[in-house]
């Protein structure tokens, strides 16, 4: 045979099998445009320049990493479908003549031609639109533009590299299936798994279990900390869960509903439960991977957009004024002198000030139980962080002050404000030494600056600098080198009359600090706003990014699904209109077939959300997020857009489903 005849023959079996292999390629052909851009970005020296720029480029960094892990994972589950679908095919050129050897070079030949098609047409694309995203980036960081037009060669050359390997594999991986199958086994490949699955009652009990205690976990944890800690924990349960309640778990419930014989012996359900259950077997998996990667869509777009959206409210509550001054004392009596001097700084630096907020604290990390806080726990184990409790000192003339006003206390007297957990005790036990509880508090307007702590936290007011100072000493004795500073926060507003910029202010207020200013670090509202936009920015574009490529992998696993399922339903169509049904009672019933496997993964991608929402939402408070209601509306918006966008890739790929079954109707 002629290296023409070869190349003719893969070039016709690629046109000929256009229907599955054009949504293949289209899918290679994004895949490797976005690679492209993402590692074309992260190496754009004029990113650099812009304010934030480094942020984002680190974090495109690790998009490189899960686009090349996703890439693997989803050419190979597409190409081990479109390898099943042409098994038939296989075997008949193999009965007809050709060996197996010429069968791997008109494959090698295919693999080739797709490969070249889509590196061409994915490294093109990704060129033009590099540019584009890139504009769109200064734009989120309001930033100035460069001009030019970057091309990242080392970017084309990773993108060569990584897909040819991938593309390899698929290829190895194609021959090894076809060589291990006679002709006989080749051409029935694609009715593998008629027969009728088995009842798997352990890895249903196991799949409940797994999906109950991830559930469990959200919903119960209670500080950000501990969610942090465990939530990869809880989402492999729930994917674990997942896919073994789909695989095994649907065909527990089928059978149990076919034993059941006053429900079964229907005409309508024994039908459904009947062809449900072979449907299920052969569906399972592909259902799972819709509702994981619908679930993973949703989860990145409402917290992306709600950091995004939620920005300013961050900035407000987290940083209320416009420079805020933190000074850790190393020796404690420095601490004594510590506003004086700030305001010595101001006078001297000829500063106007408004709205100031002036105070000491102590904040010492310490383990509860009931009312009993001890310092320096060393036994403590992952399962003990809920019990973590961040305690700020502070002393009543520091608190009066603030607060404008005029209460006392007694040595052995406290005031405390708990924020996390609930406080309900009348005295408080603080590394062995008892406290009555004179009052808890509603509010602390020192609080503002602790609203981002990620423990449960609670403030306490002491009676004096001699208590903070003896409270001091135990943690110290407790902490060792890892003990806290008394620290001196002094948080102010330029006044309207001001002339001097943040900048210029917070220059000349550390040139006239008559004190060390080894420990002293100065915060503005605006340079908080610009590291965080930075950061959310870089995470709402990485998650539309991500979100594209799950969307694309959603839309080519109904778009098979529903190949397989019309070739599948064309031959049921047939058997059931031999058995006696009429066209009307046969499309009806696998009509409501279609409809309800089709939407499943969506009604469970839906509850997987509600339950996530716990978790997820201590999870934002330690990226400053305190917005419940935004994140609520976020979430309800994205997945009413997903389920309309969802619904019209039904209708999109439902066409090709009724395209092939009816001939059969």
């Amino acid at each position: 045979m002629s290296k023409t005849f070869y190349f003719r023959l893969a070039f016709d079996n690629l046109k000929k099998n256009a229907k599955m292999y054009i949504p293949f390629v289209l899918s290679c052909i994004l895949t490797i445009m976005m690679y492209y851009m993402v590692s074309s970005l992260s190496m754009n020296p004029n990113m650099m320049n812009m304010i934030g720029g480094d942020v984002m480029q680190q974090i495109l960094s690790l998009g490189i990493y899960v686009i090349t892990v996703f890439a693997v994972i989803f050419l190979f589950y597409t190409n081990s479908f479109l390898i099943k679908r042409r098994k038939r095919e296989f075997g008949l050129f193999n009965i007809l003549g050709m060996e197996k050897k010429h069968l791997s070079i008109v494959i090698a030949l295919e693999s080739i031609i797709v490969f070249l098609v889509s590196m061409v047409l994915g490294i093109g694309i990704g060129i033009l639109l590099d540019k584009a995203f890139y504009l769109l980036i200064a734009k989120m960081l309001n930033a100035s533009i460069a001009l030019g037009f970057y091309i990242s060669y080392q970017s084309i050359v990773n993108s060569i590299i990584l897909f040819l390997i991938i593309f390899v594999l698929m290829y190895l991986f194609s021959l090894i299936q076809i060589n291990l199958s006679n002709p006989i086994e080749l051409l029935h490949g694609d009715q593998h798994g008629e027969k009728e699955p088995k009842t798997k009652w352990l890895l249903a009990l196991i799949g409940l279990i797994c999906l109950g205690t991830g559930y469990y976990m959200s919903v119960s944890i209670q500080d950000p900390v501990t969610a942090f800690a465990f939530f990869m924990v809880a989402v492999i349960l729930v994917v674990i869960g997942t896919y073994m309640l789909f695989t095994a778990g649907s065909i527990v419930i089928l059978k149990l509903l076919r034993k059941n014989k006053r429900y079964y012996y229907k005409t309508n359900h024994f039908i459904s439960v009947s062809n449900m259950i072979y449907r299920m077997k052969q569906n399972a998996v592909g259902l799972g991977n819709i509702c994981i990667l619908s679930t993973m869509v949703l989860v990145m777009l409402s917290t992306t957009i709600s950091l995004w959206v939620g920005m300013n409210d961050i900035i407000e509550t987290r940083f209320p004024r416009d420079i805020t001054v933190s000074i850790n004392s190393v020796d404690s009596n420095q601490a004594l002198y510590t506003i004086d001097d700030m305001n010595y700084a101001i006078e001297q630096a000829g500063i106007q000030t408004d709205d100031e907020l002036v105070y000491r604290t102590l904040s010492v990390s310490a383990f509860n139980q009931g009312n009993t806080y001890t310092f320096g726990n060393e036994n403590m184990s992952l399962q003990d962080i809920s019990n973590v409790v961040v305690l700020y000192f502070i002393t009543l003339d520091d608190y009066n002050r603030t607060e404008g006003t005029n209460v006392s206390l007694a040595p052995d007297e406290v005031l405390v404000f708990p924020s996390g957990k609930q406080f309900d005790h009348k005295t408080i036990d603080i590394a062995s030494n008892t406290f009555k509880v004179k009052g808890i508090l509603d509010s602390i307007k020192a609080d503002s600056n602790y609203s981002a702590n990620l423990q449960n936290s609670m403030f306490v007011v002491v009676d004096s600098m001699d208590t903070l100072f003896m409270i001091d000493d135990l943690q110290k004795q407790a902490y060792g080198d890892n003990a806290s500073y008394i620290h001196t926060s002094y948080d102010f507003n330029l006044s309207k009359s001001e002339k001097m910029s943040v900048k210029e202010a917070t220059d000349a207020l550390i040139a006239n600090y008559p004190g060390d200013t080894t420990y002293m670090m100065v915060d503005t509202q605006e340079g908080n706003y610009e590291d965080l936009l930075s950061l959310y920015a870089s995470f709402l574009f990485i998650g539309i990014f991500l979100s594209f490529l799950f969307i694309m992998a959603t839309v080519l696993i109904m778009y098979y699904k529903q190949i397989t399922e019309g070739y599948e339903d064309k031959k049921r169509f047939e058997i059931m209109q031999k058995v006696g049904l009429n066209k009307r009672e046969v499309k009806k019933t696998i009509n409501s077939q279609v409809l309800t496997v089709f939407f499943l993964p969506l009604v469970v991608a839906a509850i997987h959300i509600v339950f996530a929402f716990p978790m997820i939402e201590k999870m934002l408070r330690l990226l400053y997020l305190d917005n419940t209601n935004l994140y609520i509306m976020t979430t309800v918006i994205c997945f009413g857009v997903f389920a309309l966008v969802y619904v019209l890739i039904y209708f999109l790929t439902s066409k090709v489903y009724y395209g092939i079954v009816r001939n059969a109707m």
